[in-house]
């Protein structure tokens, strides 16, 4: 009988003891649907949750991206039987891992399993090596190698918290220029083969190492009146949503919110409209993740004049995200019951950008 195969990717620095909304969300998976379909589960730990050196480097160059990518693309490989869907969650370089793992797919497929039955580390080395390659999916050499080593499978669900893909600390590309083009080649674009893909965005994250990576169509795809936003109906059913909050009050994995206040509760606002996302698709969890009432009045937090011990800011001046140029972005409810309470929060940048078109009221939204 088919099954759901879900792979869960944490942030930098994050493991299952941060309790981000990765780590939270995994662990309401439930065993079975209700359609008593098994649902079978993979973790994996953010990158730089080793201690010393490979903590920093984690951190500084995203040390063990690549490394977290083929273990879940092995897994995937080894488990996957026809019939079997595929679910795909990340938070911040996780997200980055989780849609990175999606191009894998789309241009390598998943690995047959060799003579013994098994998926070596050999076999998947070498589909690493070309998905690193500049070659597109339809070559006729990635064809090939498709139809002779692979199978070409859909994704049901790819659901992220707030990609982050760059290095994140100010100055790394200058001092290590190798840095960059270790990580250029991933393919965090959404293809035909994923079916939903709904992502969170951090509405007051304002370090520019954080910039988010949103989903856009491809220039290749465009015909002479598109844009970047636009997304045909018969495409995958995107969304990108943006929360109350810094990168962490969308993701989890912060103690207390910006005020102090334990825990923080904004993480669960996010946390619950993509569970609701997940679960309308087909995925069943042991139970619901309610947001407390009045969450959306908590304080985010001020990860720009925290960040690195407070030494982050006399390197980068804060920045405001970009509102729009995504496909499909819109405001959550949540933003608006804030405005609401707290006057002062209202940004001008989210007011431009609905009066402009470039984003819209989510469809539970009320102004």
């Amino acid at each position: 009988m088919p099954r759901r195969l879900v792979a869960f990717f944490d942030g930098t620095w994050n493991k299952v003891q941060t309790h981000t909304n990765v780590e939270r969300l995994w662990r309401l998976v439930a065993a079975r649907g209700g359609d008593d379909v098994e649902q079978v589960t993979k973790y994996v730990a953010g990158v730089g949750v080793k201690s010393g050196i490979e903590h920093l480097l984690g951190g500084a160059f995203g040390l063990g991206l690549s490394g977290n990518v083929k273990e879940g693309f092995q897994w995937l490989s080894q488990e996957w039987i026809e019939g079997d869907e595929i679910w795909l969650f990340g938070f911040s370089r996780g997200a980055y891992t989780a849609r990175s793992l999606g191009g894998l797919i789309r241009k390598c497929g998943l690995l047959l399993p060799d003579a013994g039955g098994e998926v070596t580390g050999a076999q998947v080395d070498e589909a690493y090596a070309l998905y690193r390659d500049d070659l597109h999916p339809n070559d006729p050499q990635m064809v090939a190698f498709r139809a002779a080593h692979s199978r070409e499978v859909p994704i049901r669900f790819i659901g992220v918290w707030d990609t982050v893909g760059a290095l994140g600390i100010p100055g790394v590309d200058a001092w290590f220029p190798f840095a960059r083009g270790q990580y250029a080649f991933h393919d965090t674009d959404l293809s035909k083969i994923v079916q939903y893909a709904y992502q969170a965005l951090a509405l007051d994250e304002h370090r520019a190492a954080f910039t988010p990576t949103k989903w856009t169509r491809p220039a290749h795809t465009l015909g002479p009146d598109e844009s970047a936003t636009d997304w045909k109906p018969e495409q995958t059913e995107v969304e990108q949503r943006w929360f109350i909050g810094a990168h962490a009050d969308v993701g989890g994995g912060e103690a207390t919110d910006g005020a102090g206040h334990h825990p923080d509760v904004l993480p669960d606002i996010a946390l619950a409209w993509l569970q609701a996302k997940a679960s309308g698709a087909g995925l069943a969890f042991s139970q619901d993740c309610p947001t407390p009432v009045n969450a959306e009045l908590a304080v985010p937090n001020d990860s720009y004049t925290k960040f690195m011990y407070g030494i982050y800011k006399f390197f980068s001046k804060p920045y405001d995200r970009v509102i729009g140029g995504g496909v499909n972005e819109t405001i959550d409810a949540s933003v608006w019951l804030k405005w609401s309470g707290q006057a002062a929060h209202r940004s001008p940048s989210v007011v431009a950008a609905l009066q402009g078109g470039a984003v819209r009221q989510g469809d539970d939204t009320v102004a």
